[in-house]
């Protein structure tokens, strides 16, 4: 009932999934086992959502945009079980559908819940290899909106866009970032072991942990500040910027301050990082991180990014990161609703904003400094094309070609696009500029 509850809120209320189940989680807590299968039936059903519907659409007389609500939810995280989950007999997920119908108010239609499982449990997963449409069969068998295969396939080819879309119904990682100034990895690994929860290093960042038992929000070592959650491709963002104790940094678009309080600890809190961003109710959230990781040295405004010049001064800072409001395309594998959620027209006007942060952002740049714009996105429109942009307009600026090396990875003129199958973390783009004159 609880993964039903939270998938009706998400597929009917447009609720984001990842805040459906916490909120779920916090008022009614569940044993690790049980919250562990909540919380794959519900991110595996919305992974799978295209698929899923294409196969009751097959097994169905009537639409199943016509059935009713709660039966159609039961209806599609059901099939995920049935199709998608491999511990999940067969007999188990057709019985608890038809009990969940009887429970949920719909015990009149359990007899036509049993019936559409059945069939489909008959007649199994279609073999999508048999359309001719390249397009719609990666759509179908990855489970990815057509527009968006198409788009990828058109950047990045066929093969590439295959790849990715294998990896974004992939289980996304867990992953630590080692609180240097607290701690180091090894010693990290060590106390975390002792909770329960086993580790690997990571693939990108020194600074990672890879979570591959346990849950290590629950231990000691999270509550007294010796790591924080975030993904390898955005520990990254940090590295690119080089931040130096005893700077002036800039955060502009810092909610919910995970880049921030990296920043921080890069400085070895020695310095300033102004972390700013346009919504007064996050406040909280960058505050709350700092403090548990008991940084002082960052500094909360909050101000439109996009309005920058009458808010923060001219060249006073000798590191600006816009990691800019995007369609968060590259983070599926964590964040599958949004696949569905998202309008291919907001892209455009996304591209626009962020241009407008990244240039308003830029001015408070000193001479020589550093300028990194992130995304967690894959689509050019929102990354390369904002910083051909913004370069052909700014000729104080020029690529930072010292990136791969701070990166230890491959880029070409300060860019770097990583994509979510190349090393199991998010889709992102890190694009590294420096401003003419001084020293960096």
């Amino acid at each position: 009932m609880r993964a039903a509850k939270i998938l009706d809120r998400v597929f009917f209320e447009r609720a984001y999934s990842h805040l459906a189940l916490h909120e779920a989680f916090r008022e009614h807590p569940l044993a690790d086992v049980d919250a562990r299968f909540v919380t794959e039936v519900v991110y595996g059903t919305i992974k799978r959502l295209n698929t899923i519907d294409d196969v009751l659409g097959r097994v169905m007389k009537n639409p199943l945009q016509k059935t009713d609500r709660r039966v159609k939810t039961i209806l599609r995280m059901s099939v995920y079980q049935l199709l998608f989950m491999d511990r999940v007999p067969e007999r188990a997920a057709i019985h608890e559908g038809v009990e969940l119908a009887k429970t949920w108010g719909r015990g009149g239609l359990k007899g036509f819940v049993n019936g559409v499982l059945r069939n489909v449990a008959r007649q199994g997963l279609p073999d999508y290899r048999d359309l001719a449409d390249p397009v719609k069969q990666l759509a179908l068998s990855t489970s990815h909106p057509e527009w968006l295969v198409r788009k990828w396939m058109h950047a990045y080819g066929e093969a590439e866009t295959y790849a990715m879309c294998e990896a974004n119904v992939e289980r996304a990682y867990t992953t630590l970032r080692v609180n240097r100034l607290q701690t180091d990895r090894s010693t990290l690994q060590a106390g975390l072991e002792a909770d329960g929860v086993q580790t690997t290093s990571g693939n990108l960042a020194p600074d990672s942990l890879i979570v591959t038992k346990g849950q290590a929000l629950h231990s000691e070592w999270f509550k007294k500040g010796a790591f924080s959650f975030q993904d390898e491709s955005s520990m990254l963002v940090t590295y690119a910027l080089d931040p130096q104790p005893g700077m002036r940094v800039l955060d502009a678009c810092a909610a919910p301050g995970g880049k921030s309080t990296h920043i921080a600890e890069r400085m070895e809190d020695d310095g300033e990082v102004l972390a700013n961003d346009i919504h007064p109710h996050k406040r909280a959230l960058i505050a709350e991180q700092a403090e548990r990781l008991r940084l002082k040295s960052i500094h909360i405004q909050t101000s439109d990014a996009a309005e920058f010049s009458a808010n923060v001064e001219a060249e006073s800072f000798d590191r600006v990161l816009v990691d800019a409001p995007c369609s968060g395309l590259g983070v599926l594998r964590a964040k599958p609703d949004i696949k569905w959620k998202t309008d291919p027209k907001e892209i455009e006007t996304l591209a626009a904003l962020q241009l407008n942060i990244l240039e308003a952002a830029a001015h408070a740049l000193k001479p020589g400094g550093i300028l990194v714009y992130s995304t967690c996105t894959i689509m050019p429109a929102e990354n390369e094309d904002v910083i051909a942009a913004f370069l052909q307009t700014h000729a104080s600026f020029e690529p930072d070609d010292t990136l791969d090396a701070r990166l230890g990875l491959k880029a070409e003129r300060g860019q770097r696009l990583i994509f979510p199958q190349q090393y199991g973390s998010d889709g992102f783009f890190i694009a590294a500029m420096k401003k003419r004159g001084g020293q960096a």
